[in-house]
């Protein structure tokens, strides 16, 4: 009995730790999926893309099975190959695909069919952002979990409003502008460039107005989108291709693709200096781009798959976490781009690099930390403590007989250990001076830092934490809003901040100088991601 209950515990915890974090789906099923002559696109969630219109989802089994060769056990219809997109596909692991269809009345669903018990006692990622309209049959209701997704026999239904999928507007083309609505005064002039990890467009809304005012096409399903040169330019990194494209936003199109040697991951800015950084998981590399000639200036090969940059206020460091290992690096910018490893910290959701600090949460820990570190502690050690340390390897040579001089003597940081030279070693100092952990929310999702402040986005219940570096006071706010509230953004050269939420039609205006939620606006389209510029003459 009791090793009943153990095991039960076991596979509960197993499957909460991979849920906990953004889905990866097994090796084997990404090789099989990349493998075949259709290759898709595999969102960060888990969700498997071939178009707009073809897309599946996993779900993940109650009892994992770990097999030699994955097969494809089980299809609907049945006996079909996955060149004729059946809607489920069942694999010798337990995992399954499930495909999404649209029906006439232009609803996203899945055909309800006599589903398998390993889909029903499987689960969606907890982290999937479905597609928008997105409803299930009721016999599929055990497997959402936290999911927030309206059930077709639910009364749900009866209120929830399917919104008719439009196609993306073609390039350059705009629409009138419908029922507009009143802004802060600061919000006023902007345009906001909406991505939403679908499609290979970017939607260009107005602040004050519900539907895009146009769209620009890129060269795949983007993954990630900044803003370069103060709002000059937008740059957009998409699946599966070695190049970014440039976006110039008064002229409305792609100017130009800066090709690199790797598939990039993520992309931050230093506007100051002129600089882009792009990093690559799969080449555990850092392409540093010259903005002023839109060029790739240098490669730099860095310590694991590098995610979550973050750039100090002057462009001196950047800060990353290897997706492989939790670690936390800094890079030196200047010299030599050395990595310094300065903690490990689980599931961190962004980095803040700021002050000698760096500010970070836990999605699962439901923590702010606060670490503070020291990069030229290697120089900071005491000569009686060195000479110590040297009188004492001398005396352990003496005793071997050996023929080493003090020349000889290698001293590694300010751990309690003497290395000697050829001696095989391998050395992990870590640069973290101190840890501070404050109690926040469940499920922090962003981090952002205005002046003295670091405020905490929880979507667990949809609230901000705002902490005070110098008072040290920690003060919550709830949100207007229900939903999985996303990210912060901020609005420039203002004091606003907008927060989006992936599962609502709405964003919140966040007043900084207030520290609360001044108004909840509607919009047409959900929000992965959000940049936010200046609207100029003519635009």
């Amino acid at each position: 009995m009791k090793i009943k209950l153990i095991v039960s515990m076991l596979i509960i915890f197993f499957i909460s730790v991979m849920q906990a974090e953004a889905t990866q789906l097994p090796k084997n099923v990404k090789q099989f999926l990349t493998s075949q002559k259709d290759v898709p696109s595999i969102r960060f969630d888990g969700l498997i893309i071939y178009n707009d219109n073809l897309m599946y989802m996993p779900v993940l089994p109650a009892y994992p099975k770990d097999v030699e060769s994955l097969e494809i056990v089980k299809t609907y219809p049945e006996n079909q190959t996955i060149e004729k997109y059946p809607d489920l596909i069942l694999f010798n692991n337990n995992l399954a695909l499930i495909k999404i269809i649209r029906t006439d009345s232009d609803t996203l669903t899945v055909r309800n069919i006599d589903w398998p018990i390993e889909v029903k006692t499987g689960a969606i990622p907890q982290d999937m952002m479905v597609p928008r309209g997105f409803v299930l049959p009721d016999s599929l209701a055990g497997i959402l979990g936290d999911v927030q997704v309206p059930l077709i026999g639910s009364a749900k239904t009866t209120t929830f409003i399917i919104g008719k999928r439009t196609a993306p507007l073609p390039s350059g083309k705009r629409i009138q502008d419908t029922k507009q609505y009143s802004v802060p005064e600061q919000l006023k002039n902007k345009l906001f460039f909406v991505n939403n990890f679908q499609t290979e467009y970017l939607q260009i809304f107005t602040s004050n107005v519900t539907e895009p005012l146009y769209s620009l096409k890129t060269s795949g399903v983007m993954k990630d989108v900044k803003s370069a040169l103060n709002g000059k330019y937008i740059l957009a990194a998409t699946n599966n291709k070695r190049n970014i494209d440039v976006i110039d936003v008064n002229d409305e199109y792609i100017v130009k693709h800066i090709d690199l040697t790797a598939i990039p991951s993520e992309i931050t800015v230093d506007d100051i200096n002129k600089k882009a950084y792009v990093a690559s998981i799969k080449d555990e590399s850092l392409t540093i781009i010259d903005l002023d000639t839109l060029s790739v200036k240098e490669k730099v090969q860095l310590v694991g798959a590098p995610q979550r940059l973050s750039l100090s206020e002057d462009g001196s460091k950047l800060a990353y976490i290897d997706m492989k290992t939790s670690n936390i690096y800094i890079l030196d910018l200047i010299n030599g781009y050395d990595n310094k490893l300065i903690s490990n910290y689980p599931n961190a959701i962004k980095l803040i690099l700021k002050d000698d600090k760096i500010y970070t949460a836990s999605r699962t820990q439901s923590k702010l930390r606060i670490i503070s570190y020291d990069l030229l502690q290697d120089n900071k050690i005491t000569k009686s403590r060195k000479q110590r340390r040297k009188e004492t390897a001398i005396k352990e040579e003496e005793n071997r007989n050996s023929d080493m001089y003090m020349d000889d003597l290698i001293y590694e940081g300010n751990d309690d250990e003497l290395l000697l030279a050829g001696e095989e070693f391998q050395h992990i100092k870590k640069y973290a001076t101190s840890i501070k952990d404050i109690n926040i929310g469940s499920k922090p999702v962003d981090i952002y830092s205005k002046d003295k402040k670091l405020y905490v986005l929880c979507a667990g219940n949809n609230s901000v934490y705002t902490y005070d570096t110098d008072s040290k006071e920690l003060k919550t706010e709830k949100l207007p809003v229900d939903g999985f509230s996303k990210a912060f953004t901020p609005v420039p050269n203002s004091n606003l901040a907008i927060i989006t939420n992936m599962s609502d039609l709405k964003y919140v205006v966040y007043d900084t100088t207030k520290d609360k939620a001044i108004q909840t606006l509607p919009i047409s389209e959900y929000i992965n991601m959000i940049t936010i510029l200046e609207r100029k003459n003519g635009q």
